[in-house]
């Protein structure tokens, strides 16, 4: 049987672990911001949800899929083709981020090597110096010029790991936070007092003015 006591310190459970009352609280505080700025935010959005879907599906597909240095040019270039929500697009595209780009595009190295079957010879050490210039460089056209650098071979791994990677997550990505959306759309249309389909509907005409008017 499970029990809990409250430590004068912390907070212990029936095994002995304890935990400081302090991280306690500051766990709390991150979960409940991450609630409030975040969960809550997407789920009261004033979009269809669709728009904000296809919009978390661009951003990861694109910050996991497309090269630090051009994925501002590629999000606008997409953005004149497709409909979505350009800022949820673009708070996706951290997930690729001047901390992770590393063991990020490394791994897309390995995993390249092993779907093409060949080995991967090159430690993390040496990718990383061979990433350095990619890093640093102060202009895009400098950074993609820095990733040819790399040779076709490095490139084709790259590609092939990247592409498949973030295409899948694009896809999960737009599954997910589609039926997030969708809950709490038709939660809106609840407390509204109107049926899911007719606040869609609104939504839906909400966006196409929004649309029309950019044009």
């Amino acid at each position: 049987m499970n029990f809990h006591r409250k430590a004068s310190e912390g907070y212990c459970d029936s095994s002995g672990r304890c935990r400081d009352a302090s991280e306690t609280r500051a766990g709390q505080r991150y979960c409940t911001k991450f609630r409030k700025y975040f969960v809550d935010t997407f789920m009261s959005s004033r979009n269809p949800p669709w728009f904000d879907a296809r919009g978390v599906a661009v951003g990861l597909f694109i910050g996991l899929g497309i090269p630090l240095g051009i994925q501002m040019i590629v999000l606008g270039l997409l953005r004149l083709l497709f409909r979505f929500n350009t800022i949820v697009a673009f708070a996706c595209t951290w997930v690729n981020n001047p901390f992770s780009v590393i063991p990020m595009y490394y791994g897309y190295y390995c995993l390249g090597s092993l779907m093409l079957g060949k080995p991967a010879i090159m430690s993390a050490e040496d990718f990383q110096s061979l990433m350095l210039p990619i890093l640093h460089a102060d202009y895009f056209w400098v950074s993609v010029q820095a990733f040819l650098y790399l040779g076709c071979d490095m490139v084709v791994r790259w590609v092939v790991a990247a592409l498949t990677v973030s295409a899948a997550c694009g896809v999960i990505g737009y599954v997910a936070s589609f039926r997030l959306w969708r809950r709490g759309c038709k939660k809106n249309a609840k407390q509204l007092g109107i049926t899911y389909e007719k606040l869609l509907s609104e939504l839906e005409s909400a966006v196409e003015k929004i649309g029309k008017g950019q044009n």
